[in-house]
């Protein structure tokens, strides 16, 4: 078998420089070649899926923070308007009372009865006096209060208008990258034929088989107690099983398009559990379990700390996934190599 000479590379900001490499063939090519060919190509192409996983799960996480700034932002402008008008009534009633107070100790003094001549009227004189400027000043104490307050949220808010501004441009070069990375993989599944394709596939297989054997034979771990099962999980999985053929997009979470944790966000949603739109926040909000006590609804996590992919345990050692851009949601054997982080039940 003759193979087409192809060295391909993607540098990436996660995990630096992958090569993916098919050797050039010199007449028949042997099978052990073709076998360990296969297994470093296997290896560079679920290495790269993890890294498009990592990628989606970091836009998620970015659209979540995001949002929070948007938030952020709606209400400080809503502050600064509210101070705003208060700066502008308090500069408006300085102006009353100046004026007030001008027109009562000057141009209407002999028109006043409190400003008479009368030594009888002096201390009811001082008292307005007293009174009037203590008006001005309070009015001009509230006036400052209120524009150092101004100038403080202005500040907050252009602080986090360049927080999403940054967000958003994570957001678009994470998608940016898992493109290219995910053009780069298909070009190299495109180019595997004949006994590479075929070592490729027998090694998924085993991969399938050794996790279908390691999830049989699970025992109880001393000091690892089983959290109470999840009395909502049929509902969850009911639903993500209604999504089986719904295409994969990227921070998607609906019936149009999903990613792995917009389906598992989802699905609990129906069960009435919220969970964040990120693997990465959903492992850190449900209980770990242990692999003996694996149930219908539990969620496998992959990656530090859950921040590259998930899916959901279905029972009869499946589960049912939105894997990758190009794929759809769909049943799968259980994984426990590729990176298996450990497995969630929502609290």
């Amino acid at each position: 078998m003759r193979l087409v000479a192809s060295t391909m590379a993607v540098t990436l900001g996660l995990s630096g420089p992958v090569a993916l490499a098919l050797a050039p063939g010199a007449g028949a090519t042997s099978l052990s070649s073709a076998r360990s060919q296969a297994k470093v190509l296997l290896g560079q192409i679920n290495r790269m899926n993890g890294e498009v996983g990592a990628l989606g799960q970091r836009y998620d996480k970015a659209k979540i923070t995001l949002a929070h700034y948007s938030n952020e932002i709606a209400n400080t402008k809503n502050l600064v308007a509210q101070i705003e008008g208060k700066v502008s009534r308090g500069a408006a009633q300085l102006r009353r009372d100046v004026v007030f107070a001008y027109v009562t100790n000057g141009a209407s003094l002999t028109n006043n009865p409190l400003f008479s001549n009368s030594g009888a009227d002096l201390g009811a004189t001082n008292v307005y006096t007293q009174l009037a400027a203590g008006d001005i000043n309070a009015t001009i104490s509230s006036l400052k209060r209120s524009r150092v307050r101004l100038t403080l949220e202005k500040g907050i808010l252009r602080a986090e208008d360049r927080h999403a501004l940054r967000v958003a441009l994570d957001m678009a070069h994470s998608y940016h990258r898992a493109r290219l990375i995910q053009a780069q993989l298909n070009h190299t599944l495109a180019q595997v034929k004949g006994q590479i394709a075929t070592f490729i596939a027998q090694a998924q297989a085993a991969a399938a088989a050794s996790s279908a054997t390691q999830l049989a034979s699970a025992q109880p771990v001393t000091g690892f107690p089983a959290p109470p099962p999840d009395s909502k999980a049929n509902v969850a999985v009911d639903f993500a099983l209604s999504m089986v053929g719904v295409p994969y997009v990227w921070g998607g979470a609906s019936r149009s398009g999903v990613d792995c944790s917009g389906l598992v966000m989802l699905a609990y949603e129906a069960a009435g559990i919220y969970l964040p739109h990120y693997s990465g926040a959903q492992y850190a909000d449900t209980e770990r379990v242990p692999l003996w006590d694996i149930q219908p609804g539990d969620i496998l996590f992959y990656g530090p700390g859950g921040d590259e992919h998930e899916a959901m345990y279905i029972g009869h050692g499946m589960m049912v996934e939105a894997p990758y851009t190009g794929a759809v949601v769909h049943i799968t054997p259980v994984r426990l190599g590729y990176g298996f982080a450990g497995l969630g039940r929502p609290r």
